[in-house]
């Protein structure tokens, strides 16, 4: 009777010693679900989709390329999501594109918005020849933009297997549209309304970050732009 009794006393102690390893067991099992979820990005454990239109804008603003050719993160991510090809960009080298077009379509703007303005002027004088000047920057850029594209596309390959020569000549002719952008905004800082002077920046803005994503595409860093 002493054995049943001693026998019927240790069975709770053994229930509850049972129930406390099943509890450690249980705990280990989520964390380890948890720090998996973490390595993974994505709380169901499956991998998170690639964001690489917030990956290229955190590097502009972390300084990774050159200062010239620094973009803020935030108008970095609002200028390329305004167009939906960069959510389906599956390398730097697509992104470029998506940014020459969208170059190409502000500079088109701006080019309107510079002949309607000179068509009201009556008067010569600095104001209305720096418009014209502002004029034939435009009809360069215009014209030359589609080059720029086109040289980019037949650079091949890209990454770091890209050619340095290749890559320069590409940058070269960003280059070229950054100093007719340039001259066009201080010709106009200086004879015109200030203010209004700071749209017509926005092309230069474009410009740098087609450079920065090219920059990016290309691996390699150029920091002798003129503009």
């Amino acid at each position: 009777m002493l054995r049943i009794a001693k026998t019927m006393a240790a069975r709770p102690t053994m229930s509850i010693t049972l129930v406390s390893m099943l509890l450690i067991v249980a705990v280990g099992i989520t964390k380890v679900a948890g720090d998996d979820s973490k390595n993974t990005g994505s709380s169901n454990g499956k991998p998170r989709a690639r964001d690489l239109v917030a990956e290229v804008c955190k590097n502009m603003s972390d300084g990774f390329l050159e200062s010239k050719t620094h973009f803020d993160e935030k108008p970095c991510l609002s200028v390329l999501r305004s167009d939906n090809r960069s959510a389906v960009a599956k390398d730097h080298g697509d992104l470029v594109i998506v940014a020459f077009d969208l170059l190409e379509h502000r500079s088109r703007q701006i080019a309107a918005k510079i002949d309607s303005i000179l068509h009201g002027l009556t008067v010569r004088n600095w104001t209305e020849r720096s418009f014209r000047f502002c004029a034939a920057d435009y009809a360069d850029i215009l014209i030359a933009l589609p080059v720029c594209r086109d040289i980019f596309l037949d650079l091949k390959p890209l990454g770091t297997k890209a050619k340095q020569i290749d890559a320069l000549g590409a940058l070269g002719c960003l280059d070229r549209l950054g100093i007719g952008a340039r001259e066009c905004c201080l010709g106009l800082s200086n004879h015109w309304d200030y203010e209004k002077t700071k749209e017509f920046f926005d092309v230069i803005r474009h410009i740098s970050l087609t450079w920065g994503l090219m920059e990016m595409a290309t691996n390699f860093l150029d920091g002798q732009s003129q503009w």
